[in-house]
Parts: C-alpha cells; structure tokens; sequence
C-alpha cells in the first residue's frame, strides 16, 4: 500500500454534476502497472470536513475498479474483508465514472503513457507534472 495522502499532495477534481463534497487524489499515489492497472489514493471531503480514503485499482480495459484498502484512523490503511473487482455505475455523481473518463481512460485504453500524463489529464498544467 502506498503511504496514506497528505494534504500537500491532493489533486482536486471536479464532478460532472455539482456535489457538496470535494474529490481528490494523491499525486504520488497514481500509478499505471504492468497489468494495466490504474492505481490511485482517492480522497472525499465533506462540508463537514468528514473525509473518505482509499486505494484503489482502475481496469480502463473493462470499466472495472476495485478497493484495495479504506483509511481509517488517522493515517491508517485497513484492508476491506471482500474487495473484488466491480463494474464502475456510469454516473454523473459518481467519483470512480468521473476519474474514468475524463482523466485516467480513453474509451479502453489508459488516457497517458504514465503518471504524470494522468496527473496532466487531471490539474492541465505541464509544469504541475515536475513534482511526480
């Protein structure tokens, strides 16, 4: 598991439809591996300063993801007793469908060769990509 996402390291991005809660991923945390896999710390922020995290996979390929680990605690990383792959629910409100297709797939392809393409995809400012 990567190391649990800092404040300093948070992405935002936005739904396709407007949500009182704010979105985010850890820039270091994205990765693309050799299965294919679109890997990445999300992190959900709500008015109420209430926070959601977790680590997961992105199968672009299928429109699968899959939850690796939840934050719990402060900092911590706890395994979920039943994390298999599952169809991503094409929505508008919903944070996964978002980060697929306007940010790390293209149709059924990953949308970058690498990291710092998806960070690209996600904050649009070249130099952003330095810091990965």
């Amino acid at each position: 598991l990567p190391p649990y996402p800092q404040d300093s390291r948070l992405l935002e991005f936005k739904l396709r439809r407007n949500s009182p809660n704010r979105f985010y991923v850890d820039r270091e945390s994205i990765s693309i591996g050799p299965d294919q896999v679109v890997r990445f710390s999300a992190v959900i922020k709500s008015p109420s300063n209430a926070r959601s995290t977790s680590y997961e996979g992105m199968r672009c390929k299928t429109s699968e993801y899959r939850v690796y680990a939840y934050g719990v605690g402060h900092g911590e990383w706890k395994k979920p007793s039943d994390s298999q792959w599952r169809q991503i629910v094409r929505s508008s409100i919903d944070f996964r469908f978002t980060l697929y297709k306007d940010y790390f797939c293209d149709l059924e392809a990953i949308a970058g060769r690498n990291a710092k393409d998806l960070i690209y995809n996600i904050t649009g400012d070249p130099a952003d990509t330095a810091r990965q």
